[in-house]
């Protein structure tokens, strides 16, 4: 699924895959963006799949296998969560991952 993402870029995007080597002497950190249920788990809100998509569980699939590579080399790993306030909208998108309920929680 990623190798057809990446074909799917280089058609649109000037892009030269490289294969990412984390040495050993540099601290080097994770950083995941919305791999939450609002986005990613299926009917857990107005953004999210309504049904199984190969795409996004290959998504959160790659995301597991890093962060648990950076947690096993004791690297820091940070996740950005989308979270909104119940009475800001945020045009033109539909209410979602508002505060407090589990569309704005990372996925299981």
């Amino acid at each position: 699924m990623v190798s057809q993402t990446i074909d799917v870029l280089k058609n649109e995007l000037p892009l030269e895959q490289e294969l990412v080597v984390l040495p050993e002497d540099v601290v080097t950190g994770l950083v995941l963006v919305d791999i939450i249920n609002g986005f990613c788990t299926v009917g857990a809100g107005n953004l999210a799949p309504r049904e199984p998509n190969r795409q996004i569980s290959g998504t959160i699939s790659e995301s597991v296998r890093l962060a648990r590579l950076f947690c096993d080399k004791k690297l820091p790993v940070m996740a950005f969560l989308d979270s909104h306030h119940p009475d800001k909208p945020e045009d033109p998108y539909p209410p979602h991952c508002i505060q407090g309920t589990d569309e704005s929680n990372l996925v299981p």
